[in-house]
């Protein structure tokens, strides 16, 4: 379940993007957690969930709306259809965050540029 050791900078390396996704956990107030994503060049899409009864629940997700670089459509579009699905548990394992959003899962690594 999500926790202090959450929070952070990460990315998801792939090849379908010349750049890595990077995202943002971070602790708000009470049992509200900010998730923020963005591909280098591409727009910011941010969601807020809730801790409640050791569950998470997606209450809030935006996305700015900028024309894309052609390079980064395709991995744009995957984190914003994961995001959508609606988050419903994060856990890092060890370098490891692993997101569940919409019945999928996704694992993102830290930020090797952030941590330096």
């Amino acid at each position: 379940m999500v926790g202090k050791a959450c929070e952070g900078d990460w990315e998801y390396r792939t090849d379908r993007a010349p750049v890595p996704v990077k995202i943002t956990v971070k602790k708000f107030i009470g049992d509200d957690w900010m998730i923020a994503c963005m591909v280098p060049k591409g727009n910011m899409m941010h969601c807020m969930v809730r801790e409640t009864e050791g569950t998470l629940k997606q209450i809030k997700y935006n996305t700015t709306d900028k024309e894309l670089p052609v390079e980064i459509m395709e991995v744009e579009g995957l984190m914003a259809d994961f995001f959508e699905g609606g988050i419903t548990d994060i856990k890092r394992e060890g370098e490891s965050l692993r997101i569940t959003s919409g019945g999928k899962e996704m694992v993102f690594t830290l930020d090797k540029d952030k941590s330096m």
